[in-house]
């Protein structure tokens, strides 16, 4: 399924569990929806991109002894929900290509979650509707306007 790899989807799916929205009707089964949809955004990043991402996935995953605060002998994907949200946090206080990683990261996870049908249909966004009714709104305007 994954044009990463079993592994770089792996660490992609327990960063997204960690940083998705939860709670308050957030609590919706498309997890599988939003890792797809970043496997198919992927292709599409810059070449160079492309080939550092998976080993920035690495690094991520395998860099808990050294970023982790306190300091621990673990991979990510073993740390608990909570734990990983503060690895991941201190990731994008770093700045740095570190910071840049997870900030890219966190807003395709980010992206993919809140335009999901469920999750709009959940916050009352309906777009069409509204882009209707604007295109309806501004053609009045015109009309009144050459009147």
């Amino acid at each position: 399924m994954s044009s990463l790899g079993a592994g770089s989807e792996a660490i992609l799916r327990s960063v997204a569990d960690a940083i998705r929205p939860r709670g308050s009707g957030f609590d919706q089964p498309i997890d599988e929806d939003v890792i797809r949809e970043l496997d198919e955004f992927f292709p599409f990043l810059p070449p160079l991109l492309r080939l550092g991402f998976p080993l920035g996935l690495r690094l991520l995953e395998w860099g808990v002894p050294l970023f982790a605060r306190p300091r621990r002998f673990a991979r990510m994907s073993r740390l608990s929900t909570e734990e990983r949200l503060v690895y991941l946090e201190n990731w994008l206080e770093a700045g740095g290509a570190r910071g840049t990683l997870l900030l890219g990261l966190r807003v395709l996870v980010y992206v993919s979650f809140y335009q999901h049908p469920q999750v709009l249909e959940s916050l009352g966004v309906d777009w069409q509707t509204r882009a209707d009714r604007l295109t309806r709104e501004r053609a009045e305007l015109l009309q009144d306007m050459r009147s």
